[in-house]
């Protein structure tokens, strides 16, 4: 098909610039994550030796340029995403051209997916260090039978693993019970540390290609016109392969029940298939509590056709039992009582802020409140930047439930039939489920809102926690703000190379501004064209 060839060419370049990544990936100015496999396989430095060649030594001269390669790595995430920005507007000029696709060109679209996950497979430094952490975690629990929820990697100094955790040295790491049990398990078959990363790392790319066919397979019964699309959104994301292909996080696991969830769902309708769905929610949660903000949703959205609230909340309360149930079992080997609850309590970090833009208010309102604090002569023992810090935080986590709260309301009175859905301007017409358009613009909003209100630290892969909603989205002000934030999330690694406190602004007014102001402006010229039309 013609309108598939510009998207092959497309694909060809991306492939060229993820080589360029892992070319560039072990230069020493990169401050990239170093792994086991430059030194066991010194083949994965080829191409970094032969365009920069010396560079990699660190005694070396060239590690003056370090400012340029920061420059060039910049300069190929910028082009991945402009490619892939591409490869949306193609697909989405072209959407009724390529909505019946031949298989062939289907497998070949698929092919070129795993050719770029196989690329970053051989990644000899990675953008972050999660996937030691992991590995570390699993070794805890299967090597040593220590607790991870409340050991740190550095009380094991002699364990050869030490050497590639960097940013979890010192602290307890916690993930959901489930990720726990799946990372012991690989620690215990994988055979050296070149082996023990391939099992991660070939666990998310496998996860990710499964993916792949479950966005196909959920869009096909949920908005066939835009399954191509949606897929590619998600299959063709260049954060979402660096993150899983590249470093090998935990989310390809997490979305991939996601995904099952909805695809069951969307397939089949039951009270026995409602509780498959919540239990596999409930699996979910085990991974990352991050989905004890999309159980909920999902859950009420279940009982909205209960025109009785006492009825549908009782119903809300007894599925959500149901659903959750799993977690219990899987936590119970793990818990060390009061040990264990502050851990899981602490996994949000209060107290502190990184890459974040409610940060941004923390020294002005700290300013703001020492200059009342001395005007009105307040005792020595009562401390103004406490009470700052405890006033920021107060306010984001209340307006966060108010936002929170008011979706449960949205949901609640999503539409229920398929004529009100034809009948509604402001549904998604191309959607078959009634009313699911709401849930996951209901999802969308809460995980996007927690990441900016309540979540201190941000990260560029806690993005994957929301970018996957983009893929069964119709492609709206909404969905291109999430794509959006995926690539200023992106950015923010050759960003954290550049040292300095201005960078500390830049950093989150980048990764969370840009998506914000777009979504601003959008809402303006559609209140603009609303209030024209209405005089008209």
């Amino acid at each position: 098909m013609p309108a598939l060839v510009p998207l092959l060419l497309l694909a060809c370049l991306m492939e060229l610039l993820y080589l360029a990544i892992v070319a560039l990936a072990p230069l020493p100015g990169l401050h990239l994550s170093s792994t086991p496999l430059a030194t066991a396989w010194p083949w994965t430095l080829a191409l970094s030796q032969v365009f920069f060649r010396g560079a990699t030594a660190s005694n070396n001269g060239l590690i003056t340029l370090a400012w340029f390669h920061q420059a060039l790595l910049t300069l190929v995430l910028l082009a991945l995403l402009a490619s892939y920005a591409l490869v949306i507007w193609n697909t989405y000029r072209h959407r009724n051209a390529l909505n019946f696709v031949p298989r062939p060109w289907l497998l070949l679209l698929f092919a070129c997916t795993a050719l770029f996950c196989l690329t970053l497979l051989f990644q000899p430094a990675l953008f972050s260090d999660d996937v030691f952490t992991y590995i570390f975690s699993g070794r805890l629990l299967a090597i040593y039978h220590a607790d991870p929820l409340n050991n740190a990697p550095i009380q094991f100094p002699f364990d050869p693993y030490l050497q590639w955790v960097v940013s979890g040295k010192f602290t307890f790491n916690f993930y959901g019970p489930l990720w726990l049990y799946i990372s012991s398990g690989l620690v215990s078959i994988g055979a050296g540390p070149v082996a023990t990363l391939f099992l991660f790392k070939g666990l998310a790319i496998f996860a990710h290609l499964i993916n792949c066919v479950l966005v196909w397979a959920i869009l096909t019964k949920l908005a066939p016109a835009r399954r191509l699309i949606g897929t590619l959104i998600y299959a063709w994301n260049p954060l979402i392969i660096i993150e899983l292909a590249g470093s090998g996080h935990s989310e390809g696991l997490l979305l991939c029940i996601l995904f099952l969830a909805i695809l069951l769902y969307v397939y089949r309708k039951g009270l026995w298939q409602e509780i498959a769905v919540l239990i596999l929610l409930g699996i979910a949660v085990s991974i990352n509590l991050v989905v004890l903000l999309i159980a909920p949703l999902f859950t009420w959205f279940l009982v909205r056709t209960e025109k009785n609230t006492s009825h549908a909340f009782w119903g809300f309360c007894w599925r959500t039992l149901i659903g959750q149930g799993p977690v219990i079992p899987l936590f119970l080997p793990l818990w060390r009582g009061p040990w264990s609850f502050f851990a899981i309590t602490s996994a949000i970090d209060l107290a502190h802020f990184s890459h974040s833009l409610v940060g941004l208010l923390g020294e002005p309102l700290e300013w703001f409140f020492g200059l009342v604090a001395q005007w009105s002569q307040f005792p020595p023992f009562m401390q103004p930047i406490t009470a700052a810090d405890g006033a920021l935080r107060a306010s984001t986590i209340f307006i966060f439930a108010l936002i929170y709260f008011r979706l449960f309301g949205k949901v609640r009175h999503a539409l229920t039939s398929d004529t009100a859905m034809r009948n509604s301007p402001f549904a998604d017409h191309e959607m078959l489920l009634p009313g699911f358009d709401v849930l996951l613009d209901c999802w969308a909003t809460a995980v996007f809102w927690y990441l900016v209100l309540v979540l201190g630290w941000f990260w560029p892969w806690y993005a994957l926690w929301v970018i996957w909603i983009a893929a069964l989205r119709r492609v709206d002000t909404h969905t291109i703000a999430l794509l959006l934030f995926s690539a200023t999330a992106l950015l923010l690694y050759p960003l954290q190379i550049i040292t300095g406190p201005e960078n500390v602004i830049y950093q989150p007014v980048l990764v969370f501004g840009i998506p914000l102001v777009y979504m601003f402006l959008r809402w303006i010229g559609s209140s603009r064209k609303a209030s024209l039309k209405h005089v008209g």
